[in-house]
């Protein structure tokens, strides 16, 4: 399969326009990262949710924390603002967007196996496929995804080659980046808006059911001073945090950076 990843974008604009409903797009051929610019444009009263801030070439993506993302050709970088839900608190957003991608990317490939790891990652068979990065900032959810489409991972940087995979690896064929987005915007809206019908209760157990942590061995590491955390994943509680057991201790851990042991 040859990958034509070297393409800065290929969205159809005039169709995003038609179907990207109820969000509004907001396109820029090239940025340093969406979140920060829908950010910008939001304090700037600019931007009015709900909305998508898509670029074709996202120069310095932010992750968690001090961490950075990627963004080569054939990756997805785009921000969802989306008015705030009164039933989601700041912290679940994450856990309820997380399953969204899931979701989409699980439609998008034919792939049912793809995995979350708590709190901002999905994987396939461990490999990282996409990574968000929410922000409640102005009065909105900031929603930014970064998703691996028509990666060629040979062409990443070294390090990031055997933990990196692309929905064209998985399903074996290229994908069509406006679709991708669409798709994504579809799975995000139905699961963020519709509170009746995605209870937060629910969406932990979907999460759950697809949660690639659940009976692993893993660490935490939070701030510098906070101590590292360790034990065996089962699964969340009823309010989003990690639980976590080591012998007869049952810790809770609601933010930090995971890895598997």
């Amino acid at each position: 399969m040859r990958l034509q990843s070297n393409v800065p974008h290929s969205f159809s604009l005039a169709r995003l326009r038609r179907e990207l409903k109820p969000f509004r797009l907001y396109w820029f051929p090239r940025l340093r990262s969406t979140n920060d610019h829908a950010a910008a444009m939001r304090k700037r009263g600019e931007l009015f949710a709900p909305a998508v801030v898509l670029t074709g070439n996202q120069m310095a993506g932010r992750g968690r924390g001090t961490n950075t993302w990627w963004s080569g050709g054939g990756v997805l970088t785009v921000t969802f603002a989306m008015p705030i839900e009164e039933h989601l608190a700041a912290y679940q957003i994450p856990l309820a967007a997380g399953l969204a991608v899931r979701n989409a990317a699980a439609e998008l490939s034919g792939q049912d196996s793809i995995s979350l790891k708590w709190p901002n990652d999905v994987l396939y068979e461990d490999r990282k496929l996409a990574g968000l990065l929410c922000e409640r900032v102005h009065h909105v959810d900031l929603i930014g995804v970064g998703l691996n489409v028509n990666v060629d991972v040979s062409k990443a940087p070294a390090p990031l080659r055997s933990r990196i995979t692309s929905l064209s690896m998985i399903g074996g064929r290229e994908l069509d980046m406006t679709d991708a987005l669409l798709t994504l915007a579809r799975h995000l809206h139905r699961t963020l808006s519709l509170r009746k019908e995605h209870p937060f209760p629910e969406i932990l157990k979907q999460y759950d059911r697809h949660h690639a942590l659940v009976g692993r061995q893993v660490r935490v590491v939070g701030s510098a001073e906070e101590p590292v955390v360790s034990g065996v994943c089962q699964g969340l509680d009823d309010l989003g945090r990690l639980v976590l057991r080591d012998g007869r201790t049952t810790r809770r851990v609601i933010a930090g950076h995971v890895e598997m042991i």
